[in-house]
């Protein structure tokens, strides 16, 4: 198999992988099997694993309160993922954090948390350690559109900008901050705010996973060279409310319809048809997935919930 199209394949199945993922925990939040808020990115996939793939192991991530595809596309094992969603101590933190506050030693995630921009005060401290200890390594911090108008984002480009930080701010702008149209909340463009810091910014069609990752490629080479801030915006476009059981009409009619139109995976798919990817291997992917997920939804029922010493083992 070629290069690219191994790449692109390796896309799709994180891609695919996210998708039955959050699919899977909408359906055991339902049940009651998963607890607590949960918010899904049913509809970013791409722009979490572009951006993501772009990164290395060693690099460091902040993901955003939405995050589940993040984390998976940073190497979180699904399993273990899932499980700390239903609150078990076989979890990454054994039940204790729940959807929001996961946290993953191993692959460098320094974890989520639900207070909005949040993430932006502990980028700086990571970005500071990596240039103090010379690391030829970044930090990612994600976040969305609705963060951008928060004290700490503009606070965290300044101190970025004056130090020379290694941060990639990383916005998956999916036009709402809960109900609110981004519109309605800034005049300003997100990437012109990290201009006014003289951060260095673009934005990308963050449904197209290849665009992502070849723009993303080229932001991470950047800021681990010059040892200095950038900025990528992902737009991109929630298929759910704002959290799992949010059921508000706030979308202007047929805008969810016209989005669902740019699927993320079915245009990987299609390209992946188009370069001569087989309808066997798409399946094959398609099946190994399927299997992933039972494996994981029974290891996550299956598992005891923790004990208060389990808890303080933490």
């Amino acid at each position: 198999m070629k290069v690219e199209l191994r790449l692109l394949s390796s896309f799709y199945e994180k891609m695919l992988l996210i998708r039955r993922f959050e699919e899977k925990v909408n359906e055991l939040i339902t049940n009651g099997v998963v607890l607590g808020s949960v918010h899904l990115c049913i509809g970013e996939e791409a722009a979490a694993v572009g951006t993501i793939q772009a990164l290395q192991k060693e690099d460091y991530m902040l993901p955003t309160h939405r995050g589940h595809g993040q984390h998976i596309a940073k190497g979180a094992d699904i399993k273990k993922l899932l499980a700390e969603l239903a609150g078990k101590k076989t979890g990454y933190c054994k039940g204790n954090s729940g959807s929001i506050h996961v946290f993953d030693k191993e692959n460098n995630n320094l974890g989520s948390n639900g207070i909005v921009g949040a993430q932006f005060p502990v980028s700086l401290g990571a970005g500071l350690a990596i240039k103090n200890k010379g690391l030829k390594r970044c930090v990612a911090v994600f976040f969305g559109d609705g963060a951008s108008n928060q004290g700490w984002f503009y606070e965290a480009l300044n101190i970025a900008s004056l130090w020379d930080l290694p941060i990639v701010f990383v916005c998956i702008n999916n036009l709402y901050g809960m109900g609110t149209p981004y519109k309605n909340t800034s005049k300003a463009k997100i990437p012109d705010k990290a201009k006014v810091f003289g951060i260095p910014n673009n934005s990308v069609d963050g449904n197209d996973v290849e665009t992502v990752y070849k723009e993303m490629e080229k932001t991470v080479s950047y800021v681990k060279k010059n040892i200095k801030p950038a900025m990528l915006e992902c737009i991109t476009y929630r298929w759910t409310g704002h959290s799992a059981f949010d059921k508000r009409k706030y979308r202007p009619e047929g805008e969810l319809e016209s989005w669902k139109k740019k699927d993320p995976i079915e245009r990987i798919e299609k390209r992946l048809t188009e370069k001569g990817f087989k309808a066997e291997n798409i399946n094959k992917i398609k099946k190994e997935v399927d299997n992933r997920l039972k494996e994981a939804e029974e290891y996550a029922t299956e598992s005891e919930y923790p004990s208060f010493t389990d808890s303080m083992e933490l």
